[in-house]
């Protein structure tokens, strides 16, 4: 082994665990050589633009067609949107134009151009116009490496290749996990980035370092943690040995794991069932597996809808979503949040304010009630799919009671419009809310009465107790749901929904925490909702689990000062727990 091992702490963009060797690829940065062109030669300049478009074009459409078998219609639409800038007529016009009066190669004109016209997009502080940015670069890198006659495809890349660089395309993902590829790590992007929605949904662990790239050459052991969001660059024999234990838990094998689990949902020592759900976006292989098993969606998040096309779907398109779901979930329940959207992923052209401080801003449902006829659209969409399976809807980012009331008096009047054209839906659809603003978990006691179910969103909900941004390496440190405010203010919300008979569920990452589950067992919370990866673990755990020793834990943990001695509790019950595994 060669090199000096270094810990690169960053954002999780997609889970997972893989062990490989790093390839760099950093794709567009070298400047396109500039070349004058003869008179003569002109001509054939142009037609070689002609076919490199047209060959970049049968990429794409090859690719939405694979994306369409593989994750269903909306993540194909993503290619659609490079297929219309693949094709832009007008933007063609400009390149030949420019070839022809300053006599240069159609590489050097079309790369000028393309960098031209993404400048003030890569500037904007508008998330549509930065995504668009992304798309054009994609097309661009395709329509130049069949002028300049590079192809990714020969690239050799060993099995376990965990590619490195800036960002990555849509299509890159795609065509690389053809080829083995089984992770990246990137500089640039976000979870609802175009690559981070098709990496999730083909579990491929996407890990965002800043500046990744300049710390890590071709060929160095690597191991991405696409949970924690960290990479090891030449880890040690320890770390690998460790990792791949990890890596049986979270890996390719995720499939015929949860395939094994012979009681969905899980019981506890003491007979007590505790419910285990999937969080998901787009659809993916996991999908099925969940549904054969029984398991219901904690939490299905409609904005992916928005962020594949940049625009809000129409009815139709959102029907013909929820149904699928409904009819492939059938023997569950599938929570549909309705849009959480801020002016941080919303575009420019949707009349959104700019604000200062997007994530205490208008969004979740507070531009829902505002802009009401999005509202109304998206609900009467999940009413006509409640009659194809149990469909059930979640509110976001609910603050106070009047949010709730005049949501469910827009429930009412679409219910009133469908009846009235004798279209058929669930007339006992359940409506709840996430809890993920400190105001609401203070206030559950006055919320509880007038919802159906209430499920604890504990990524904001921590971010917005602790006041620390979740995306901010800075502030790393003090964002942790283990922190005692977090918890009392989860365990006060459980109490209310026991309180008024009203289901109460978990949908953060932490629900997927070993390390928490005895406590949200012992505080009495019903459901846990997840990422698909952390399933099995769970439900394996809970069966050693005796829910009437776990309520001893609150107590102490609600009493704690410090995050560090909830975590030593907790951790402390842990040993217990395995010391009586081992003695059994």
């Amino acid at each position: 082994m060669t090199g000096k091992r270094r810990l690169l702490r960053g954002l999780s963009i997609s889970g997972g665990i893989v062990l490989g060797h790093a390839r760099v690829i950093l794709p567009g940065e070298s400047e396109m050589a500039e070349v004058t062109i003869a008179t003569t030669r002109l001509t054939q300049e142009t037609e070689a633009l002609e076919r490199a478009v047209e060959q970049t074009v049968g990429e794409l459409r090859e690719l939405r067609e694979t994306a369409g078998m593989k994750m269903g219609g909306p993540v194909a639409k993503v290619f659609d949107a490079q297929l219309l800038i693949a094709g832009d007529y007008e933007f063609l016009k400009q390149v030949k134009e420019e070839i022809r009066s300053r006599k240069r190669n159609a590489a050097y004109i079309y790369d000028h151009l393309v960098k031209r016209t993404i400048e003030p997009l890569e500037q904007s502080k508008d998330y549509y116009m930065r995504q668009m940015a992304e798309d054009i670069k994609s097309v661009s890198t395709r329509v130049l490496s069949h002028l300049s006659g590079f192809d990714k495809c020969e690239l050799k890349l060993p099995p376990n290749t965990i590619l490195v660089g800036t960002s990555f395309t849509p299509g890159d993902i795609l065509t690389y996990r053809q080829r083995k590829v089984v992770g990246f790590l990137v500089s640039k992007g976000g979870a609802d980035s175009h690559m981070g929605l098709i990496a999730r949904s083909l579990l491929l662990p996407v890990v965002l370092v800043d500046g990744a790239y300049a710390a890590v050459s071709s060929n160095d052991r690597i191991i991405l943690d696409g949970t924690a969001g960290e990479a090891i660059i030449n880890p040690t024999e320890e770390d690998w040995a460790e990792y791949q234990k990890r890596k049986k838990r979270h890996g390719p094998a995720l499939v015929t794991r949860i395939r094994r689990l012979t009681r969905v949902p899980p019981v506890t020592r003491d007979g007590v069932e505790v419910g285990i759900a999937g969080n998901l976006s787009l659809s993916g292989p996991v999908d099925d597996i969940l549904a054969e098993k029984g398991f219901p969606i904690g939490l299905y998040r409609t904005e992916f809808l928005y962020l594949v096309e940049n625009r809000f779907p129409d009815e139709e398109t959102q029907f013909e979503t929820y149904r699928q779901v409904a009819e492939k979930f059938a023997g569950g329940s599938v929570v549909l949040r309705t849009f959480d959207l801020g002016y941080d992923k919303i575009s420019s052209d949707a009349g959104w304010p700019e604000e200062m401080n997007p994530a205490l801003g208008w969004r979740g449902i507070r531009v829902m009630l505002d802009r009401s006829n999005i509202f109304k659209t998206q609900i009467r969409a999940i009413l006509r799919a409640s009659k194809f399976g149990r469909l059930k809807i979640m509110l976001p980012m609910v603050t106070e009671l009047a949010e709730v009331e005049r949501a469910r008096r827009l429930v009412s009047q679409v219910k009133l419009s469908l009846r009235r054209q004798k279209i058929a839906f669930d007339d006992n659809i359940e409506l709840g809310i996430m809890v993920e603003v400190p105001a609401a978990a203070m206030t559950a006691d006055a919320l509880a009465p007038r919802v159906d179910f209430m499920s604890i969103g504990t990524n904001d909900l921590t971010q917005y107790t602790m006041a620390a941004d979740r995306m901010n390496n800075k502030v790393a440190g003090l964002y942790s749901p283990y922190h005692p405010a977090v918890l009392n203010l989860i365990h006060t919300t459980v109490k209310a929904c026991k309180r008024f008979g009203k289901p109460i569920s978990i949908c953060g990452e932490v629900a997927g925490d070993l390390l928490a589950l005895p406590l949200f067992i012992g505080m009495g919370v019903d459901q846990l909702s997840m990422n698909p990866n952390r399933i099995f673990d769970l439900c394996r755990l809970v069966k050693r689990i005796d829910s009437r020793l776990v309520r001893h834990l609150v107590a102490p943990v609600l009493a704690a000062g410090s995050e560090s001695t909830v975590r030593q509790i907790l951790e402390n019950f842990r040993s217990e727990l395995h010391k009586k595994k081992l003695q059994a």
